[in-house]
Parts: structure tokens; sequence; C-alpha cells
């Protein structure tokens, strides 16, 4: 526990430091004591302690600087109660909403999937699109963020496209997990795991 991302992973990977709020406001990051790698599995141990509802959040370094692309991962999630999680494309000028963000997988752990797109326009705005299908079993979602669209794909599956102010400049890819955003704390015996299998970024080709 604690030692991701490591010797082994640190040049690929970075971590929101211990202490950082979560989205929500609710929860903590706290990488140290939460994420672990076991069996070629990155794995998120989400639960509370001493009253302090534990996430993490990841970015894949090599990503800063992509315009446009493929963005595929395989994991699944306990149904723990009181937490959720983000995978998402965030725009590296950290002008959000002007620039957009692309959110997929995303949802409560316990609830369905759902893809976002939020549209890159000042004023805001987004698409949103549930699956209708839970955490629990193993799933490849991918998003393909093309200048024109961005489509969202669960098990080679289209599940929903944006064609609306597609963002257009360089973002990143970023796996939070944390409080779900409800308003109310998790049950403080609530615990469960996140398990990420691997991850594929493929250059967008034209």
């Amino acid at each position: 526990m604690g030692a991701f991302p490591s010797p082994t992973y640190s040049e690929r990977w970075s971590v929101y430091p211990d202490g950082w709020r979560d989205t929500s406001g609710v929860g903590t990051y706290a990488p140290s004591r939460v994420l672990s790698v076991e069996d070629g599995a990155l794995v998120f141990d989400m639960h509370a302690e001493a009253g302090e509802y534990l996430g993490a959040a990841l970015t894949a370094e090599e990503t800063y600087g992509q315009q446009f692309g493929r963005f595929s991962v395989r994991w699944r999630a306990d149904p723990v109660p009181g937490y959720g999680l983000a995978f998402l494309l965030w725009p590296d000028s950290e002008q959000w909403p002007a620039d957009g963000e692309i959110d997929f997988p995303e949802g409560w752990l316990d609830g369905s999937i759902t893809a976002t797109a939020h549209h890159a326009n000042p004023e805001g705005g987004k698409e949103q699109f549930d699956t209708g299908v839970s955490m629990t079993d193993w799933r490849l979602t991918t998003v393909e963020w093309t200048p024109t669209a961005v489509r969202f794909y669960l098990d080679g599956r289209l599940v929903g496209t944006s064609t609306t102010d597609v963002p257009q400049d360089p973002m990143h890819w970023v796996m939070q997990a944390g409080t779900n955003g409800s308003g109310t704390p998790p049950p403080d015996d609530a615990r469960g795991r996140i398990q990420i299998d691997w991850l594929q970024v493929d250059a967008y080709g034209g």
C-alpha cells in the first residue's frame, strides 16, 4: 500500500498528494493509504479511516499535450456506497468550462456507468449518456475524441456521440476516485476496491 507510483511507474504516472480534498469536498485524496498494485492490476482501496473518507487520483503524464485520440481502459469496481469515480480528459490549459471535459467511465460505484461530454464553451453545457450497466463486472470503456465528435464505447458498443462544441485543445487523462458528490458522507464501514487491469492511448490518425 502506498508504493504507487514508485520508481516502477513514476516516469508515466503522478498522483494527487495526500491531503487534497476530493472533487465533492467531502473526502480526501490519500494515495499512500489507497493505491497498490496486485497481480499486475492497479487497486484503489476505497474506505474511511478516523472520519476521513479516502480516495485517490492519478494522471497519465505522457498524455499531456495530446490533441484528439482514443483512450481505453479495462476496469471494474465493487459497489461501495457513498463513493464514485470519474476517468476524465481534462484541459491542459486548466480553463474549464471554456476548453471542455470528457468523462468516461463516470458514476457512483453502486450505480450505473455514465459518460459525459462537457462542451468546450465558456457558458458550459453538457451531454450525458447512461449505459444502465453496473460497475461490478470487468468492462472496457473507450473514448474516441476527434475534431468533430466525441464517441463513447462500452465493451465495443457505441453508447453515445456528442458533436456539440467538441474540445479542440490538448487534454490529459486523469483517473479520480473519491466520495460520490451526493453531499452525504459514505457509511464509515463502507469498503471495497476499484481495479484497473490495463489502459491504452492511441494518437489521432486524421
